[in-house]
């Protein structure tokens, strides 16, 4: 810890790393004045609300996972930080002004919009990030491609990247009109 002068935020993400941050280690790193906050990326919402416990009002939380994002924020998250709101930015901020509002069963639908759009840009034969950069390629912002080890699009898929482009651009109808 340092490395750097600068504030830094934990990032969790044991589906990639092999090792769950606990909230009991969490606390001791917070004793490190340079720690802000955490990325919390696994997949149990209330992972969320134990690092908020532990950390109080004055450390960050952000949510990892886009398809539980109103979960996590509900559950306590300041704020998300997504591999898929670059194609959808919309839809997170209308998710959030639900949450904000009161409104869960909104943001639970809109949930569900969400994940249905993140399922379908799994499902085809290049990387996830790979099927965004297409997508936002689509829409005019020339990104580049993905490296190396991840897959690029294929050929095959680019009818299914507009049907994902005409599922976001309905639920973005539907929910932001």
């Amino acid at each position: 810890m340092e490395a750097t002068p600068l504030p830094f935020i934990i990032y969790n993400i044991p589906q990639t790393t092999g090792y769950t941050l606990t909230p009991a280690l969490f606390e001791k790193l917070l004793a490190n004045k340079k720690v802000i906050g955490v990325k919390n990326s696994s997949m149990p919402p209330m992972d969320i609300e134990r690092f908020k416990r532990v950390g109080g009002k004055d450390v960050v939380v952000f949510n990892g996972p886009d398809e539980q994002y109103v979960a996590g924020r509900i559950m306590g998250a300041d704020a998300g930080i997504g591999g898929t709101y670059a194609v959808m930015p919309e839809l997170f901020l209308q998710a959030n002004k639900f949450v904000l509002a009161g409104k869960f069963e909104e943001a639970g639908q809109l949930q569900s919009d969400i994940n249905d759009i993140i399922i379908a840009l799994c499902s085809l034969k290049g990387s996830m990030y790979a099927e965004i950069t297409e997508v936002l390629r689509l829409r005019g912002v020339n990104v580049g491609s993905v490296r190396a080890p991840l897959e690029g699009i294929a050929a095959e898929d680019a009818g299914p990247i507009a049907d994902i482009m005409k599922l976001i651009d309905q639920a973005i109808e539907k929910y932001c009109g």
